[in-house]
């Protein structure tokens, strides 16, 4: 598992695991996701808030 932390456009900003992290890949999915609300390890969020995620090693 890898650890990532995501931090949205109001500077909040919350750590979840994932099998694996590949930030082109998870910028695809994302984007490619049809709902608003795309769910990343073990949250929910809404893709129009994320301002980054990157790996926390």
């Amino acid at each position: 598992m890898v650890k990532i932390k995501i931090v949205l456009q109001n500077n909040k900003d919350f750590e979840t695991e994932v099998e694996t992290y590949d930030a082109v890949e998870l910028h695809k999915a994302i984007k490619a996701w049809d709902d608003t609300l795309v769910p990343i390890g073990n949250l929910v969020i809404n893709k129009h808030h994320i301002e980054c995620i990157y790996e926390i090693k």
